[in-house]
């Protein structure tokens, strides 16, 4: 079953197309994924989380979670 974080429009301000960035969830080890638009020009944002992911960060579907994202270049 995939899985999706969605971020909202304040925090990704001044972002309008996909970016790459470093993930963290719940404080668990960084990961990399693309950032992108749920639709185009749309002001929210989604990616999208595997199995292991979850399961390193120790969450199900549903879940909330502290979500990081740090931008890449």
């Amino acid at each position: 079953m995939p899985r999706y974080i969605v971020v909202a429009p304040e925090h990704v301000a001044g972002r309008r197309t996909a970016f790459a960035a470093v993930v963290t969830l719940n404080d668990a080890s960084p990961f990399r994924r693309n950032i992108r638009p749920w639709v185009k020009g749309s002001d929210v944002f989604i990616f999208n989380l595997t199995g292991p992911h979850c399961a390193k960060a120790g969450l199900d579907t549903n879940d909330r979670c502290k979500v990081t994202l740090i931008p890449i270049g």
